[in-house]
């Protein structure tokens, strides 16, 4: 059954939520709550943060409210769904992904009756049926209102075949809750790895990472669609912006996108992509033999969508490359301060011979154009963490949320300013940024095979179990 959270826990979070931090920057805390893989995003509408984890070695699905501060509410919302990505809207949490059958799902919950019920439980509603039009796996939402006021949810599509990907479909929701949204599906044409998403002031637009024959990458897919009424003409533009020189008498020049990226928007229509690259010291024409020759580089692009209001192509408008040392690992999260002006990224990348670090890149693109230093700061107080997700707060701080991966995967957070000064808790590496010429666009235009509109039917999923735990500092 679900435990009762008390009023005055209630009112104590929220008299939290207005405290100040002080002159220091840099905040590290942990709990005891299980917290594998765990994503998070700002509430605006509460002032606090919301996560999602993985309990009981995956079996379980949590959310959880904390103001990072002090304490955290965690609520065991469901079971056996594997959850991808989760979006907020006012006092609403919508969460996407997949199902145990095959069947890519999407779900909601209100959060204050999630959280804050003294009485009959809140729960979470979810729909599982996504399959029977094409989508066994759902990722990448983005959910905003439209120019009605209605509810309108994108998202990424998987059709999967046998365990293996055979296609990407762009996703579109539109409605009111709890019992009042449809969805249609439409084919895209990218066939990377996981495409994804996000939303400018008029467009909704899918990127995915194109690969040559041997699976190296050469470049991006962008596939925009309007933002309001996705799907209103039977087909829609592609703009390919290939990032590697490469020719059929002409071995490619290097590797890009290298591994993974991520998206973000910047403001109006423009959007940002970031990605490793590295070159090759081998690539042997027709076959597929070919060695990376270790010196990787993060690369920022930005694209501007605006010229598509005229019938123009997409055009890059810049492209910033940082010289990193040694090798790289993984890149989480992308994001635009519009206040500093900033773009920041959780990445991981080797720092010395054999030791991996997650970091925080920040690049200060206040001036208009690429800088030429990008400033890392790497967490260092808490060896056993591993952050895996990152979000903004309106007000010129990130959070990083990351999970204990030694013993419990309890959370931990790493709470910083984006001009950071945070030297007792972290270390700082400041890399150089090359500037290069952008890639012009080769469009084309592809049938987007709509199906749709289908009723959402969601169902109640169990009574929320509730767990409080405080947070405490290590470090500051």
């Amino acid at each position: 059954m679900k435990k009762k959270v008390t009023q005055s826990i209630f009112l104590w979070l929220c008299m939290l939520c207005g405290m100040s931090y002080g002159q220091n920057t840099g905040f590290l805390y942990k709990n005891g709550i299980d917290g594998w893989q765990n994503m998070i995003r700002y509430c605006k509408n509460c002032d606090n943060y919301i996560t999602y984890s993985y309990g009981a070695a995956g079996t379980e699905n949590h959310f959880a409210i904390t103001d990072i501060q002090s304490i955290m509410i965690d609520a065991h919302v469901a079971s056996g769904y594997y959850v991808q990505d989760f979006e907020i809207l006012d006092n609403y949490v919508f969460f996407c992904g997949y199902n145990a059958t095959g069947s890519g799902f999407l779900g909601w919950f209100d959060i204050n009756d999630v959280f804050y019920d003294t009485g009959t439980p809140g729960r979470a509603y979810i729909d599982e049926t996504l399959s029977m039009y094409g989508i066994e796996w759902l990722d990448n939402i983005a959910v905003y209102y439209d120019g009605q006021r209605k509810i309108h949810i994108a998202g990424v599509g998987h059709h999967i075949v046998a365990g293996v990907p055979a296609g990407y479909k762009a996703f579109e929701a539109v409605g009111t809750i709890p019992n009042n949204m449809q969805y249609r599906v439409a084919d895209l044409i990218g066939s990377g790895y996981m495409p994804k998403l996000t939303v400018t002031d008029n467009y909704v637009v899918y990127v995915s990472d194109e690969k040559n024959s041997c699976g190296t990458g050469i470049g991006y897919m962008l596939e925009p669609f309007p933002k309001d009424d996705m799907f209103a003409s039977p087909t829609h533009p592609t703009f390919f912006f290939q990032t590697v020189v490469a020719a059929t008498c002409i071995p490619p020049n290097a590797y890009d996108p290298y591994l993974m990226f991520d998206i973000a928007f910047k403001n109006q229509n423009t959007i940002a992509i970031c990605n490793y690259r590295c070159g090759f010291s081998t690539y042997y024409i027709g076959t597929c033999n070919y060695s990376i020759d270790n010196n990787f580089e993060f690369v920022l692009r930005e694209f501007d969508l605006a010229p598509l209001l005229s019938n123009n192509p997409i055009q890059m408008i810049s492209e910033g490359r940082a010289i990193l040392p040694l090798n790289v690992g993984s890149i989480r999260k992308l994001a635009y301060d519009r206040r500093t002006k900033y773009y920041i990224t959780l990445f991981r990348n080797e720092v010395s011979a054999g030791v991996d670090e997650d970091g925080i890149l920040a690049m200060d693109y206040s001036s208009g154009s690429v800088p030429t230093t990008a400033q890392a700061t790497y967490q260092q107080a808490y060896s056993s963490g591993f952050l895996w997700d990152m979000c903004l707060n309106g007000s010129s701080r990130y959070t990083a949320s990351g999970f204990d991966w030694s013993s419990y995967h309890n959370y931990y957070f790493w709470q910083d300013d984006i001009i950071s000064n945070a030297s007792s808790c972290a270390n700082y590496i400041n890399y150089n940024v090359v500037n290069n010429n952008g890639v012009e666009p080769k469009p084309d235009v592809c049938l987007s095979n709509v199906v749709g509109w289908i009723v959402l039917n969601f169902i109640p999923n169990m009574d929320p179990e509730i767990h409080v735990d405080n947070n405490g500092l290590l470090c500051n």
